[in-house]
């Protein structure tokens, strides 16, 4: 399994291998093309199996942002259901750490519905502690048969301290 940053090619191939009527795949990539995202898809031998965004502007929620005012948030987190329960979402979340922690910034966040107790679990697992911020968010999808649907989800902030990046040797003081 490979987790890269979506390209123009990997779009293309997104498109035909997971299309959705609203092309959410097009949409994430475009915040990532205004470069306020970067959109991660994990790919196994030519197949995508999962995809996130990293929010570089921080948490979208208001109550997230008004606490963690330094913290980048990853959401939209989708694993297909074919690649649900073989580390998927792990790997995803590994890469997005990995591209925070260059960045600098020392927090990383995910939000989880208050209903998703199996994203809770995975985002526990992984270090992810809750911080009872909670907030609640509208919109709308499109299902397989054109249908819109309007949403209201709470969801809770959960945050994860990263490593600090080392200092290069030379920026170090005598001890």
């Amino acid at each position: 399994m490979e987790v890269r940053s979506c390209s123009p090619g990997d779009l293309a191939l997104l498109r035909m291998q997971w299309p959705t009527n609203s092309d959410v795949a097009g949409a994430h990539f475009d915040e990532q093309q205004s470069g306020v995202a970067t959109f991660l898809v994990a790919w196994e031998v030519g197949e995508p199996l999962g995809w996130a965004l990293i929010q570089w502007g921080g948490c979208i929620g208001e109550n997230a942002r008004a606490a963690f005012p330094q913290c980048i948030e990853v959401n939209h987190l989708q694993v297909g259901a074919q690649s649900r329960g073989r580390g998927v979402g792990t790997a995803i979340l590994v890469m997005a750490e990995q591209c925070v922690s260059e960045r600098g910034p020392s927090q990383v966040a995910v939000s989880a519905g208050l209903a998703n107790n199996n994203a809770t679990r995975l985002y526990r697992r992984l270090g992810y502690e809750p911080t009872s911020i909670v907030d609640t968010c509208s919109y709308r999808w499109c299902d397989d048969e054109g249908g819109w649907h309007q949403e209201v989800e709470s969801s809770e902030l959960l945050i994860k301290q990263l490593a600090g990046r080392l200092t290069p040797l030379h920026a170090r003081g005598p001890w």
